[in-house]
């Protein structure tokens, strides 16, 4: 038994390799160290010796080394680190840009390649874009994160997103999966974004990709203006009205018996209470579909009388209606005189409780 189970570990067991890798100290020098790397990464180090993109990117060290996904692709050999004062003659992906990467840059990427630069985004006031030398500045159009740094906010896309998604808008799609596939989550990527890269390699040039993004952004927020008029509930007056306002009340009230649970005696007293106060929201709930209905009933019969007895059924109508509110009004102030007098019980109730538990405990 013990012979198998030896086995069984050694067969899950991942076979690593060593790989040198930069590391940044506190004053921003770099030093290489050991690192160890999986099967699987072995496997795009073997890969990448024969990918078609120069890939190359400036490293700020900001981000973390577990996460940072420009490291990894160096790691992984698709991407090549370059210092501040070396010049990318290619596709360089900045802030800076004065337009956005689109399908007739195709020829740039398959000859010069793509930089990005490594930073974090907190700290993007901090780096020095204009020292980054560059022969074709670009910019991403919209796009949505997946990293899971920064998943679902749109345009934080991490290093090999920014790559990626160059690589899918210019027509490399075989390429921008296989470094994609590098990452659990990156496949995800392409799949939130799959719509929009559909459209943007479709466009003839900036000014198109542009203009399909706009598009997109303007067709969002209209959608979103719907969904929010459809949850708007508006009433005879033309208000906004509130359909949880019982669940409201029905809480208080179930905190005011909470605060009482102390004394046995008036938690009857309280249930007692609170079947009323239900049996009171009730005969308010009945009076105001008594009033819809008399409001019905009124517009009906001003359709079917005739223009010569108009002014008197209506001047009969506004009595009537006058009386009605009178009427309402008056029940409303004598269930707040009910309310209030209940309240002033509970509140004897309670001292009379703290006092007896004073007693007792004297």
């Amino acid at each position: 038994m013990v012979k198998s189970t030896s086995q069984s570990n050694k067969q899950k067991k991942v076979t690593t390799s060593k790989h040198k890798e930069r590391s940044f100290e506190d004053n921003g020098k770099t030093h290489e160290v050991d690192v160890s790397i999986s099967k699987g990464e072995e496997k795009h180090r073997i890969l990448a010796q024969s990918y078609p993109i120069k890939l190359a990117m400036w490293d700020f060290g900001q981000c973390d080394s577990k996460k940072c996904t420009g490291r990894k692709l160096e790691r992984l050999g698709y991407v090549k680190a370059i210092s501040l004062g070396n010049k990318f003659r290619g596709i360089v992906l900045t802030p800076d840009g004065k337009q956005s990467i689109s399908p007739i840059d195709r020829e740039i990427v398959e000859q010069l390649g793509i930089s990005v630069v490594d930073c974090s985004w907190a700290k993007l006031e901090s780096i020095p874009f204009a020292k980054m030398r560059g022969g074709h500045d670009r910019l991403l159009p919209f796009l949505i994160a997946a990293n899971p740094v920064n998943y679902g906010k749109p345009f934080k896309l991490s290093c090999v997103e920014a790559v990626a998604a160059c690589l899918f808008i210019t027509g490399f799609d075989k390429e921008a999966h296989q470094i994609l596939s590098g990452f659990k989550w990156g496949p995800s990527f392409y799949t939130v974004n799959k719509d929009l890269f559909e459209r943007y390699s479709l466009c003839k040039d900036s000014t198109d990709v542009v203009n399909v993004q706009n598009e997109f952004l303007k067709k969002c927020q209209e959608e979103q203006l719907e969904k929010i008029n459809a949850l708007s509930i508006t009433d005879d007056d033309g208000l906004i009205s509130n359909p949880n306002r019982l669940v409201q009340q029905d809480i208080e009230y179930g905190e005011e018996e909470d605060d009482d649970d102390d004394d046995d005696d008036d938690d009857g007293d309280e249930e007692e209470e609170d079947e009323e106060e239900e049996e009171e929201e009730e005969e308010e709930e009945e009076e105001e579909e008594e009033e819809g209905k008399v409001e019905e009933n009124k517009g009906e019969t001003n359709q079917d009388d005739d223009d010569e007895d108009e002014d008197d059924e209506e001047e009969e109508e506004e009595e009537d209606e006058e009386e009605i509110k009178k009427k309402y009004r008056e029940k409303k102030e004598q269930q707040l005189q009910k309310r209030e007098e209940r309240n002033q019980r509970k509140e004897q109730e309670k001292s009379s409780g703290n006092n007896k538990k004073n007693r007792h405990r004297r």
